[in-house]
């Protein structure tokens, strides 16, 4: 008899990972996770320029700034810039030291140096959702310290995707072995012993102190040649022959040994002051260090200025993107397994209060003059779970038959002044108040692709924008209708009844209002890149300077552009890099829609797991982190006790992970046994 084959099963989409780019200071020592995307939006207002989408002075910026002075006196900048989402290095510049601006004396003011870095790094990303429909992003980290600050702080951890050479130190003390007759080494042939494995391989050869050489491949404290750059290396026995390719292919121990490290992590000239795209993208997880705040002085005052760029771009895909994953959640949402056949969770993220929602004075209960929502909120549901006493659980069925919790929740009436109340989670007679999954990017809008300045400012024309900036005695310099196109749309968006004869100063303000930036995050922007064509702004300074003559700062300010920019070089090494006209995402708006809400114990590691696990390979152990801290969110095991019992019995049953399928025939042993 004829049978169907089974269809087999497809693999779990897998999700990335968000964490936002810095922790926050603690109260002592040590740092703190930010889980609410509303505190992030609020540190941000401190930031003086560089808000998302447009710069103080009214110049396109696709991203944010993190400052010392502003933004940053909140957040944990020893701790670094953190990569926002799981992906892969694929290009980065390292300045050896900070290229320097030279302003001469003038106007009174005796001339100064303004450091700034081109150095960045740049990530891809790659998300599913639903099977089959993948979307491409970047993000970039831009102005970060250079290599002269990593060696004046030897303290400080080196991003791990910097592919240095490493150099042979006082501290590697391997000699040849003793020859067959005893005759021993000289004293002078000492330094670091090469094994065919590690870590106890057959010796190949040892390298003389000094000596400089590339890995291909990283194992923990071990590191696979790639090259010794014509060194002659010792034999591994006196009076052995010894190749002077015998050391590639072969491992070097890199860690500690006689009170120092045996070989020096070193930055080949090859890798400095230049793009690098590297043969081979680095994997990258969310949370792991980018590198720190660069300089970037003003060309205006000499005033020191640490700060990074972040920024997230991604091409034209995104808009099928956005439709497909938002088509398939409004058919297939409601039905678990259909989740579960995308290995997925299926409950909603994401709690959502619209515009001219009431808020109950107390929950099932409106009371007098109930305040109404003048704004869209949307907030974390494990967030607000985490809260105290600010959930009641309906006791009977509303009137969707379903019983339901309230939330106290926090808002802003049309004033932008803060509301408080109580909405139940669905189906709530006071407004819309929907649960809403991640996947949907729920008000989440990519239709802004209007067109725009060629030289980035928010006016139709470049002669506008002077006449703003200079604050020329026209008609009405800053009113909607001299902004673009683009620039317009924006602003209706984010002030929807507003006037508009104010339009320029209002949105250079509104990242000062956190519903406003809440808005402006959810912006989707189609824009010239900052990092390419810097002929553009040649163009704005020639205009600038028919009004105010040749100013040493513009010429300056042209030099530092011209030193910036690299999507081209990284273009010609990284084939899905989209043409520069790209759509902006607001980091922070992007990673607070998929980040999930972590317990401080809830990440665990391969290290982690090998404590509990020790006959486990670690090959296997990798196997299982990602699995296991997935569980532990879509079950919500957010406490050190349920996820302990939660591990225990995973590694009891399976044997530490021995044993991943029920064995039918030792089922069927046990019952026969019993039956007998």
């Amino acid at each position: 008899m004829a049978t169907t084959p089974a269809t087999p099963s497809l693999p779990p989409l897998k999700p990335l990972r968000f964490t936002f780019p810095f922790r926050k200071k603690g109260n002592g020592t040590a740092s703190v996770e930010i889980t609410d995307e509303h505190e992030f939006h609020r540190i941000l207002k401190n930031e003086p320029s560089g808000t998302y989408s447009l710069s103080s002075k009214g110049m396109w910026h696709g991203g944010i700034h993190i400052s010392e002075a502003g933004a940053g006196q909140a957040l944990d900048l020893k701790g670094g810039v953190r990569c926002i989402a799981d992906g892969d290095v694929v290009a980065w510049r390292l300045n050896r030291s900070y290229p320097i601006s030279e302003l001469p004396a003038q106007n009174g003011k005796p001339a100064f140096s303004a450091p700034y870095s081109t150095g960045f790094a740049l990530v891809r990303h790659a998300m599913e959702f639903p099977r089959g429909t993948k979307l491409t992003f970047f993000s970039l980290y831009m102005h970060l310290q250079d290599l002269a600050g990593y060696e004046s702080d030897a303290t400080l951890p080196k991003p791990a995707y910097w592919t240095p050479e490493f150099k042979v130190t006082e501290y590697a003390q391997d000699k040849p072995h003793v020859s067959p007759r005893g005759v021993t080494a000289p004293s002078e042939q000492k330094g670091l012993r090469v094994r065919a494995t590690h870590p106890h391989g057959a010796p190949r050869c040892i390298l003389p102190l000094g000596t400089q050489f590339s890995i291909s491949e990283r194992a923990g404290d071990w590191g696979k040649i790639k090259d010794i750059h014509g060194t002659q290396p010792y034999p591994p026995t006196v009076g052995a022959h010894v190749a002077p390719s015998a050391a590639v292919g072969g491992w070097a121990f890199l860690g500690k040994e006689h009170g120092g490290y045996v070989a020096d992590a070193v930055m080949p000239d090859s890798m400095l002051d230049q793009v690098v795209v590297p043969p081979q993208p680095v994997p990258i997880k969310a949370g792991d260090l980018i590198g720190y705040l660069g300089r970037y002085d003003s060309l205006g005052q000499q005033i020191s200025n640490q700060m990074v760029h972040i920024e997230v771009f991604c091409g034209d895909a995104i808009k099928p993107f956005l439709q497909e994953g938002r088509a398939w959640i409004e058919q297939h949402s409601p039905f678990p397994d259909r989740w579960k056949q995308l290995g997925l969770p299926s409950e909603p993220t994401i709690l959502r209060i619209a515009r001219k929602t009431k808020l109950y004075k107390a929950a099932l209960n409106e009371g007098q003059d109930a305040p109404q929502t003048g704004v869209i909120q949307v907030l974390s549901l494990a967030g607000l779970a985490k809260l105290k006493d600010n959930k009641v659980m309906e006791t009977t069925p509303g009137t969707d038959n379903q019983k339901r919790p309230w939330w106290k929740v926090d808002s802003a009436d049309v004033r932008s002044r803060v509301v408080s109340g109580w909405v139940r989670e669905q189906s709530f007679a006071g407004g819309r108040v929907t649960r809403e999954f991640a996947q949907a990017w729920i008000d989440f809008d990519a239709s802004f692709d209007e067109p725009h300045d060629p030289t980035h400012t928010m006016f139709a024309t470049t002669k506008a924008y002077v006449d703003y900036s200079l604050g020329a005695d026209v008609p009405a310099p800053g009113a909607l209708a001299k902004l673009s196109p683009l620039m317009a749309r924006v602003y209706r968006a984010i002030y929807a009844t507003g006037d508009g004869r104010q339009a320029a100063d209002e949105l250079c303000d509104a990242a000062n209002d956190p519903w406003r930036a809440l808005r402006m995050s959810r912006l989707i922007i189609k824009h010239e890149s900052e990092w390419a064509n810097p002929v553009k702004w040649r163009r704005l300074i020639q205009e600038i300077e028919t009004r105010t003559g040749p100013q040493v700062q513009h010429e300056a300010e042209q030099n530092r552009i011209e030193k910036l920019v690299w999507w081209d070089e990284v273009k010609a090494g990284v084939s899905d890099l989209p043409g520069s006209d790209v759509f902006h995402i607001h980091p922070i708006g992007m990673v607070g829609n998929f980040a999930r809400e972590n317990c401080k114990a809830l990440e665990i590691t391969t290290d982690m797991l090998k404590q509990v696990a020790r006959a486990t390979s670690d090959e296997l152990l990798d196997e299982y982190v990602s699995p296991l801290n997935r569980a532990f969110v879509d079950h919500r095991f957010d406490s050190c006790i349920s996820q302990g019992h939660f591990l225990a019995q995973i590694l009891h049953e399976s044997g530490e992970f021995k044993f991943t399928k029920e064995l039918l025939e030792r089922k069927h042993m046990t019952l026969g046994v019993a039956a007998g």
